[in-house]
């Protein structure tokens, strides 16, 4: 089995692990962050398997997968990512490939992990317990638009829901709710700013005494999700006494899994696996339970984020690392930004305000000879830039190969073509100059 190493992709191959499992048929794992013919014939000489599953990855490679495996081996892709035109393979499962009419957006609707859980559902007696990965994977590609589901995702959940797999309730939206302490939840909370809270860890501590919160519990320091209903509503009545402004925006719609995790920061855990080249330390950690265990991962890769942002903050006035453009940013990391990690720096430095958009484009070196390429999009500008079209064009168009999704794309490039890819994006985002 063949799986990308993202968020999505690692939750697609926990389905598919417990799927095959439960069958009875015997397997290998193997997860790539990219699929090209000379991984492919790579895959094929370890593994010799008579069927090659991909999940999350495969159908914008349908023409590489089939004229590399050709007739020898079964194919099977569970994909929802843009389908390429050549290629045949036995088994394609991907919404793209609908054609009796109903549209479902593989973009904002299914992700790869969806798809997957179709396929183990459509054979499995109960496949309840694998719908919170197809959620998770969902959430990983940013598919929870207005913090709502919507399409299959959509029916994912109310089946979820119906059999005890998520919580979904009303309350306080602070990131970190299983993670932080609930002191460093609220302190890190900057939209809306809280005087005397925000980045104020003794105005944090004594708010929450006043509104009469125990900090700590026999087991230490305790978190958002070890609150009662009660007491997160006395700490949400206390922020409303108080008068700030825009206080309803950290209220609304809580996700919470059924092993105890926030749905977001479960697939932040799940992606940082990914990034730190430790996608098999994941698939344990879920198919054997030991959630425990992801305590570890979770600060490495919270170090790695913090040193990278704080090298992008101190190269903000240096144009050789940071380009300000009329689309937005290009964050030129060159081996400053690790490239499995300069995503997830590209959408925090978007998100966060840190550089300017609508447009931010990262690049990092990934090989020798090779650009990483990462973008993004504000949400104000998605209808108006394509990433995933754009993307694929520019990084065709130097030599490259590029792909993903609507407001996140991103691809690989020759080094030497930078400044040649870089004029492609200007000049295809010109429009945002009017």
């Amino acid at each position: 089995m063949v799986s990308h190493y993202d968020c999505d992709g690692i939750s697609s191959a926990i389905i598919a692990n417990i799927f095959l499992d439960e069958i009875d048929k015997s397997f290998e794992q193997v997860f790539l962050d990219e699929l090209t013919e000379e991984k492919i014939k790579d895959v094929l000489e370890k593994h010799d398997q008579p069927v090659v599953f991909f999940t999350d990855i495969g159908s914008g490679q349908r023409d590489v997968v089939s004229s590399e495996i050709g007739d020898e081996r079964t194919v099977l892709i569970a994909d929802h990512h843009e389908v390429a035109d050549e290629g045949e393979v036995d088994f394609h499962v991907n919404p793209m490939l609908i054609n009796n009419g109903e549209e479902i957006d593989g973009g904002e609707e299914i992700s790869g992990a969806g798809v997957t859980f179709l396929v183990a559902d459509s054979v499995l007696d109960d496949s309840s317990k694998l719908l919170p990965y197809a959620l998770v994977g969902a959430t990983g590609d940013i598919q929870k638009k207005d913090n709502c589901f919507k399409g299959p995702n959509r029916d994912f959940l109310e089946k979820a829901e119906e059999k005890d797999m998520i919580e979904v309730k009303n309350g306080l939206r602070l990131y970190g709710r299983s993670s932080k302490s609930l002191v460093k939840a609220l302190k890190y909370t900057t939209e809306p700013y809280l005087e005397g809270i925000t980045e104020n860890e003794s105005g944090t501590v004594q708010f929450l005494r006043n509104t009469g919160i125990e900090l700590r519990d026999d087991d230490g320091w305790r978190s958002l999700s070890d609150l009662s209903e009660e007491e997160e509503k006395r700490i949400i009545n206390g922020l409303i006494k108080r008068g700030y402004e825009g206080v309803e925006n950290l209220l609304g719609t809580v996700y919470v899994l059924n092993n105890g995790w926030e749905i977001q920061e479960f697939s932040s855990l799940l992606n940082a696996c990914g990034k730190l080249e430790k996608p098999k330390k994941a698939l344990d950690i879920c198919v054997n339970e030991e959630y425990d265990k992801a305590w570890d991962i979770k600060k490495e890769y919270g170090r790695k984020i913090s040193k990278y942002l704080s090298i992008l903050e101190r190269k903000l006035d240096d144009d050789t690392f940071v380009e300000k453009t009329f689309f937005g940013t290009l964050i030129k990391a060159g081996n400053r930004i690790d490239p499995n990690i300069i995503g997830t720096v590209t959408t925090i430095a978007t998100k966060s305000g840190i550089v300017e958009g609508p447009v931010v484009v990262g690049m990092a070196e990934k090989e020798e000879d090779k650009l990483k390429i990462s973008s993004r999009v504000v949400e104000e500008y998605e209808e108006e830039v394509v990433l995933n079209e754009l993307m694929e064009d520019a990084c065709e168009e130097v030599g490259g190969k590029g792909g993903g999704h609507r407001m996140a794309a991103g691809g690989k490039i020759p080094k030497d073509e930078r400044d040649r890819f870089i004029k492609i994006i200007k000049d295809s985002l010109k429009q945002l100059k009017e």
